[in-house]
């Protein structure tokens, strides 16, 4: 704001406190008169800031500092804004009332660090909480912060340490005491903080629910043991028909060796034939490549199917046969079925069929949903994820080029798991911070927004404060807040900015990619080969009494040795607990690979034998029995691929009334009335010194200003085919011109300017309302 009669200002690098009142500007200078004593002194106008008191009306407006587009033009557009978060708040209230759904915020701890500037030199005398300038602070804030919530489903989430728990939860009940308000422990550090007592492993999260605010069950709830998806596979396995292991020769099995009839072009089973007698052999000459399949193992040798023709028949009648690939070198065909179990369990409702695949006609299977894996967020949450050090801090670093000066950083996933909560099921929600900090927020926001493609956006403000040790050092140098070296040094700038920029477009303002990845919550399968251990160390022969064959089984945790008895030649479990087998005698390896058929659980397999190649045959049995296993693991995405987003960053200014009133700051209201319209396309500019534009129509935002009343009639025409307007603008002093203009046009939001903006500033914003 200007120097000018009549207001009041302290000088750069004073106390805010130590305020004069300007009596007239010459030139560059100021005649001030000293509040508290009258002394008049003058000062030159660049060393003077003009002071605003609590209450007093302010007039905002976004100055453009940078921004970075790596997202779709039509994506809606985050905001950093560096102010004072108490006057952006109050912009954000003219913005936002009522339509923010998730507020999180994680505000200074009040532990005596000197790392935190919100005008704690200052407590208005009437403040029920002066006795603490923090709670005094952040009462104001929590205000107003209630006022941009969702009435309805909104919900603000607050986190603390243990200085001020317990005066904040007092301070919420107060201001919310209408809401449901409950308070998380997340461990953030598992080694703990000790000052030779007990060792400090947590932090706090108070979640404030409006009335209709609830949440979702979900598959992790944040506390019980951390492990992924139990489900070994996420869809339901078919098997191969093709009979694997032990008796899986034609002898061994001769009704099980006949033809299946197929249709290669259409890769279609048409019938299935007879169980050829064992001394005939079947007919290969003449027939056409790929039409028959016969049971044909890899070595070439006859096998056998799993079902008779009879059982396999009813099973493609139901869908439950399909074709795999076709084998040349064999000239047949991998037949996959659905086997037993896993028919028992379409049977219970655990796996359903949900249609039929159009070319082939086999079942198209999925698994039910899982009901009793969902479960309820609990208020302890303890993941590795959450670690403050290794997820906070290194996840910082690694989106600069050197050191980074902000300590504590949360965790990227605890506020991606805290958001995620709430916005899961949002994926348009407007989440607001005003104590953005490092920018985490956002950075989460971007991981969710990744996962499923939401379109969640993104409000961060931040004052651009420098740490107390660096104003220190500044000051010592000559160096005064408001000049470039020492905002060059401020929060804002040096960090929040840096880290929004970086993580989105993947690299470094040096332009080297940024290096490790991402945890991104999504489950991806792969094959993954089961795992065969050669117990070449023990001798079979002295394993012959229970004692000491729980003593090997003693070596393998997925083994309960209870369940070990003399006479066992191997230990095979149909409970999908035990994912290990141990086979004791290799005589008895026809029987334990026998035992294996349909177990698809057990991932593990230890083999007692001497023999190298003993070994190696058992296990190859195996392995044509069950196959690989599909595992379940977390996908990871580079940080080097960065975000489909686009941000604006802004710096907090203000105006003068009487200017906004005759129309002449028009280009500084302009990005005002963009996030008012929901921030969606690339902002529109207007030339702050150029007269502004009778009629604003940007193309690709759904907005529209009227600016001279006399070219309505043109106006109507230009939005005549806009049907995707959301907001329109009409500058006019007149209420009763106002009223006649809204009639005719067509859109949820009709506002009158420069009054709209002028009287919502006008109305004390303090406590009182």
């Amino acid at each position: 704001m200007p120097v000018q009669p009549g207001c009041l200002v302290a000088r750069r690098g004073a106390a805010l406190t130590d305020v004069w009142r300007v009596v007239q500007v010459t030139g560059d200078e100021a005649h001030c008169l000293h509040r508290a004593n009258g002394v008049h002194e003058t000062v030159a106008v660049a060393d003077l800031v003009v002071v605003l008191e609590f209450g007093d009306p302010i007039f905002p407006a976004l100055t453009p500092m940078d921004r970075v587009q790596n997202g779709p033009d039509d994506a809606p557009w985050h905001t950093l804004i560096e102010a004072d978060n108490y006057h952006a708040l109050q912009l954000l209230e003219y913005l936002y009332t009522g339509q923010v759904d998730c507020i999180y915020i994680d505000p200074p701890y009040n532990t005596g660090a000197r790392d935190w500037k919100y005008n704690n030199d200052y407590v208005d005398a009437n403040d029920r909480w002066r006795h603490s300038k923090w709670l005094a602070m952040m009462r104001r804030r929590l205000i107003l912060a209630k006022r941009l919530l969702n009435p309805s489903t909104g919900v603000l989430i607050v986190t603390i340490d243990e200085h001020e728990v317990h005066h904040l939860g007092m301070l919420l009940e107060q201001i919310y005491p209408e809401c449901v308000r409950q308070m998380v422990t997340i461990v953030i550090n598992q080694k703990g903080v000790s000052q030779g007592r007990l060792a400090r492993v947590e932090e706090y999260a108070f979640f404030v629910f409006m009335a209709d605010a609830y949440l979702s069950a979900h598959q992790d709830d944040l506390l019980s043991p951390d492990r992924p998806n139990t489900r070994r596979f996420l869809t339901p396995r078919w098997e191969w028909l093709l009979r694997g292991g032990s008796n899986s020769r034609r002898e061994d099995r001769p009704g099980l060796f006949y033809p299946i009839f197929v249709d290669p072009q259409r890769q279609l089973i048409t019938g299935v034939g007879e169980s050829l007698p064992l001394d005939e052999l079947p007919k290969q000459e003449g027939i056409e490549e790929g039409t028959v399949a016969w049971p044909i193992r890899k070595d070439g040798s006859f096998g056998n199917w799993r079902v008779q023709p009879s059982t396999l028949r009813e099973l493609i009648t139901l869908g439950y046969v399909k074709l795999g690939g076709f084998h040349h070198d064999r000239n047949t065909w991998t037949v996959l079925y659905v086997n037993k179990g896993t028919r028992s369990r379409i049977d219970n409702g655990e796996i359903r069929v949900i249609g039929r695949n159009e070319e082939n006609g086999s079942a198209i299977l999925e698994f039910a949903p899982d009901e009793a894996g969902l479960r309820n967020i609990k208020t302890v949450w303890h993941r590795g994820t959450h670690d403050s050090g290794i997820y906070g801090s290194s996840v910082l670093r690694s989106a600069f080029a050197g050191d980074v000066n902000f300590a504590f950083p949360k965790s990227l996933y605890a506020v991606r798991d805290a958001l995620g909560i709430l916005v899961r099921s949002n994926p348009d929600a407007l989440i607001v911070d005003f104590f953005a900090g490092s920018g985490t927020t956002l950075h989460a926001l971007q991981l969710l927004n990744e996962f499923d493609n939401g379109r969640r956006r993104c409000v961060l403000v931040t004052n651009n404060e420098v740490s107390d040790n660096d104003a220190r050092n500044l000051s010592s140098q000559g160096y005064h807040p408001g000049e470039e070296p020492w905002e060059r040094q401020g929060v804002c700038r040096s960090v929040t900015w840096p880290r929004s920029r970086n993580t989105i477009l993947g690299c470094r303002d040096d332009g080297v990619e940024l290096k490790g990845d991402y945890l991104t919550g999504r489950i991806a399968k792969r094959e993954k080969m089961r795992s065969y251990r050669h117990l070449g160390f023990i001798d079979p022969a002295s394993l012959t009494t229970a004692t000491r064959k729980r003593e090997v089984a003693a070596l393998i945790d997925a083994i309960p040795g209870s369940h070990i008895k003399a006479d066992d030649a191997f230990f095979v479990s149909d409970d999908e607990r035990h994912t290990a087998a141990l086979l004791f005698d290799d005589t008895q390896a026809g029987a334990f690979v026998d035992a294996l058929d349909g177990l698809t659980h057990i991932t593990h397999f230890y083999i007692v034998t001497p023999s190298s190649k003993r070994f190696r045959e058992i296990k190859a049995e195996i392995e044509d029995l069950v196959g690989p296993i599909e595992v379940q693991e977390e996908e990871k995405r580079p940080m080097a691929d960065g975000f489909p987003a686009n941000v604006e960053y802004f710096r907090l200014d203000f105006l003068d009334k009487d200017q906004v009133a005759l129309g002449r700051q028009f280009a500084a209201i302009l990005p005002l009335l963009w996030l008012r319209a929901g921030a969606l396309g690339p902002r529109p500019e207007v030339a702050a010194d150029a007269p502004p534009p009778a009629i604003l129509v940007p193309p690709h935002n759904p907005f529209a200003v009227l600016v001279e009343e006399r070219r309505f009639a043109d106006f109507l025409d230009a939005i005549r085919k806009r049907t995707d307007l959301t907001h329109i603008f009409l500058v006019t002093d007149s209420a009763d011109a106002f009223q006649e203009m809204a009639a005719q046009v067509n859109a949820p939001n009709v506002i009158q300017l420069y009054r709209d903006y002028l009287e919502n500033f006008m109305i004390n914003r303090g406590e009182q309302r």
